[in-house]
């Protein structure tokens, strides 16, 4: 979730940051924050409602330290003091120790070659405003259907975390509206077999009533239909991230959540035998903290989720896979990836290429791996203003797809929700914004395949495990 943060100038804000030089304190143990930072050239930021106070480095590492509180984030890290941080005449205190350790932190990435490569974008389309009689904070996440027969009248599925799943045509009109609940990460996949055809499905994660909710999809009007014969509840507290799985290995389907304390529950799909949906528990485990970007690729057998402070993570997708991950794929350290990690995609090649695509909510960018082996880091890049439509900033979900989808987007999408909807300097209702693939693939110097996506329909096994 997106943190509301405001920049501190040189003088005292709400009691907090001050320069320590000033003022003596009973401990010499202890030393000013905000002084011993401006003196690295290092800006800091203020959370009032945690009282927190977060700085980043001028290499691009992050950190975060609380008042009271002995642990603190570093360089995507936390560690415990020995002592905490106090707040002593208006003043904010950090143990000596601590400003050791980022003393030390400042001295890296110090060479030309380790600047991140960033590059911008322009925001060709974008949806309707998501319509939120609760508040603006509505729209979350979304995942593109492809329609087989005609590309260009693929549809957007999207949700209302306020209160409902939205589908759109491929120029951004909502076409159709389920307050079906407080709806938070969406996922689609095709040819589930159901009552003897094979139907497209769509699920979520319904917060309202703390289960997995699953739909067909119809492409000539997005229509969906619920499909699930009893609830699939979750025993976790409530539930949050979601992704669906096909193995290509077995030919079953999964559904993949995550919970607000890092819980993680697989669920096999079947049919019935009554043309519903039934899901059925085959794998938990928990990570360390809250999770819910995630994205499963049906090719390799992989899943990738997003712990929001701490890294990237790959498993093995298999229900029989290991419960610790086979690697990490990055890390929150402020560089390339600055807390929260939100959204996860895939963008799948043809022949078994492709890229793993992040969120970096913190920074209000995107980051670029490499699908395959060990997931090598390529680029960063950020969404600007188009001609008529704003950029985004504080992204949480997102979605590719690599495929013709008409005139606009001849080879591919990229769609990521936009925490501040503008028009004309005036703040809407949040909303989705869509750039071309080919934006994307031309950015980095070493240029992304385009043209060569996988249809989603014909993927390939892969998983030689």
């Amino acid at each position: 979730m997106s943190k509301v943060k405001v920049l501190l100038a040189s003088t005292l804000i709400a009691g907090m940051l001050v320069p320590a030089a000033s003022a003596a304190t009973s401990n010499s143990d202890y030393v000013g924050l905000r002084q011993s930072l401006e003196n690295i050239g290092a800006s800091i930021s203020w959370d009032n409602e945690d009282a927190a106070a977060s700085f980043k480095l001028s290499n691009g590492i992050t950190g975060l330290v609380t008042i009271d509180k002995s642990k603190y984030r570093l360089a995507g890290q936390e560690v415990k003091l020995a002592q905490p941080v106090k707040l002593v005449n208006g003043k904010t205190l950090i143990p000596a120790s601590l400003l050791q350790s980022i003393l030390a932190e400042n001295n890296k990435y110090r060479d030309a070659k380790d600047a991140i490569p960033t590059f911008t974008v322009k925001a060709q389309g974008e949806t309707e405003a998501v319509d939120s009689k609760s508040g603006e904070d509505a729209a979350d996440d979304p995942a593109i259907w492809l329609d087989p027969q005609n590309p260009a009248g693929s549809k957007l599925v999207a949700t209302n975390k306020a209160g409902g799943i939205l589908v759109y045509d491929m120029n951004g009109k909502q076409l159709q509206s389920y307050p079906v609940g407080k709806m938070n990460n969406i996922d689609l996949r095709y040819d589930f077999p159901l009552g003897g055809q094979k139907v497209d499905i769509v699920a979520a994660t319904n917060r309202t009533t703390n289960t997995i909710d699953v739909f067909t999809i119809s492409g000539a009007n997005g229509e969906l239909k619920n499909v699930v014969a009893e609830p699939i509840k979750s025993k976790m507290g409530e539930v949050y991230g979601f992704s669906l799985y096909h193995s290509l290995k077995t030919g079953k389907f999964y559904a993949l959540v995550l919970g607000k304390k890092g819980e993680f529950e697989q669920y096999e799909l079947s049919d019935n035998g009554s043309g519903k949906i039934a899901g059925k528990l085959v794998r938990e485990f928990r990570l360390s903290s809250q999770s819910e970007g995630m994205v499963a690729d049906d090719e390799y057998g992989n899943i990738y989720i997003a712990e929001e402070d701490v890294a990237i993570w790959k498993y093995d997708a298999e229900p029989d896979g290991s419960n610790k991950p086979k690697s990490k794929v990055d890390i929150a350290d402020g560089r390339r990836l600055q807390d929260d990690i939100e959204g996860l995609t895939l963008y799948y090649g043809k022949d078994g290429s492709g890229y793993l695509i992040a969120s970096s909510q913190g920074s209000n960018s995107y980051a670029i791996y490499n699908r395959t082996g060990d997931n090598a880091y390529i680029s960063n890049f950020t969404i600007g203003d188009g001609d008529q439509i704003d950029g985004t900033s504080e992204t949480d979900g997102i979605d590719v797809l690599g495929v013709n989808l008409g005139d606009k987007y001849p080879n591919g999408v990229f769609v990521s929700q936009d925490d501040a909807n503008m028009q004309d300097g005036k703040k809407l209702n949040q909303n989705f914004k869509m750039v071309s693939w080919d934006q994307i693939a031309n950015g980095p110097a070493n240029k992304l395949e385009s043209g060569n996506g996988a249809d989603p329909r014909q993927l390939v096994n892969r998983n030689t495990k």
